[in-house]
């Protein structure tokens, strides 16, 4: 059982704020990744609290506590075209520590961190 929020994500609509969601994904053994979890998206914020959800251990990390699990979040939008925010990884043996002010993610965009000198991240 898991629950996510976000702080001080980027804005990404040109009214409003951002409809964020995230895309958890599973690292295999060719180094390739498959989706696992999707949630729900929470419209109109910059500081999202999605929905807590169940994702069996098998289908997240296949029991290998230190396997890599990428977390895409992005800005939902109606055609399909979803912005990306930016991404984080961990993995089941950093998650499973809880809440805590240690088990806090930066939201990097790769593509903004390349190219702004001062760029930090794009939330948490």
């Amino acid at each position: 059982m898991m629950q996510f929020c976000g702080t001080k994500l980027d804005k990404k609509d040109f009214f409003g704020k951002s409809d964020p969601f995230l895309i958890f994904y599973r690292s295999n053994e060719d180094g390739t990744f498959t989706i696992c979890h999707k949630t729900e998206v929470v419209k109109n914020t910059l500081n999202p609290v999605w929905q807590a959800f169940k994702i069996p251990m098998r289908a997240l990390c296949n029991g290998d506590y230190d396997r890599t699990i990428k977390v895409d979040v992005y800005d939902w939008d109606r055609d399909g075209s979803h912005d990306f925010i930016g991404e984080f990884s961990t993995s089941y043996k950093e998650l499973s520590m809880g809440q805590s002010q240690f088990n806090v993610y930066e939201v990097v965009n790769p593509k903004k961190k390349e190219k702004k000198k001062n760029y930090k991240n794009s939330g948490t």
